[in-house]
């Protein structure tokens, strides 16, 4: 039962330091603060994390894993270009429905970016994990590996870019204009591969 506890409080730590992140920026995220918000003793926090960079890896964690954990209910679509740029429309409604996720993951990958690099990129290379094993699990071999990270990472990529932006204007109209707008230079780049791909399989047989 202690077991259960120390992680039910460890989840409360990281709730109350993307909350305190996207109010007050990682410079300001003081582990004092981050207690108060969870409502829990500094102690515990120290005991659980024992810096303060364990804390925010797991905050990244958090941040990259839930969104992702979301795709596995996406309904997978006919072709390719539907399922990429539904998993991509998925994401865009995720962040926007957690937005203090949204504007914490921008500020708190900064920082790793200058402080951590390392955590950064471990970090990064698992949300294409992530997005390559969603799109396979929808369209099976369809794909090659190299095709297959091609878009991923591009996926990836239009989602930050879409949420950073949506963290500054935070104009729910045009983040679904520019949404769709990514989405068709996502399907651009999905036949493309698709194109190579038939050609090489055509000039080996």
């Amino acid at each position: 039962m202690a077991r259960v506890g120390a992680e039910l409080r460890r989840q409360d730590f990281v709730e109350a330091t993307i909350k305190v992140i996207a109010e007050h920026g990682v410079a300001n995220a003081t582990t004092r603060r981050i207690a108060t918000a969870a409502g829990c003793p500094l102690a515990s926090l120290h005991y659980l994390f024992h810096t303060k960079e364990d804390l925010f890896y797991a905050v990244f964690e958090t941040l990259f894993t839930l969104p992702q954990q979301a795709l596995e209910n996406v309904p997978a679509g006919t072709t390719v270009v539907e399922t990429s740029t539904g998993l991509l429309r998925h994401l865009i409604h995720w962040f926007i429905t957690h937005p203090n996720a949204a504007v914490a993951q921008y500020d708190l990958f900064n920082w790793a970016n200058r402080n951590a690099p390392e955590m950064a990129a471990k970090i990064y290379a698992e949300a294409i994990e992530a997005a390559k094993q969603a799109i396979e699990r929808s369209v099976g071999v369809q794909l090659d590996e190299a095709s297959l990270g091609v878009i991923s990472r591009l996926l990836v990529q239009l989602v930050d870019g879409l949420v950073i932006a949506w963290s500054a204007h935070r104009d729910d109209a045009r983040l679904r204009i520019e949404t769709e707008t990514a989405c068709e230079a996502l399907a651009m780049l999905v036949t493309s591969q698709l194109t190579h791909q038939a050609a090489l399989l055509r000039a080996t047989n």
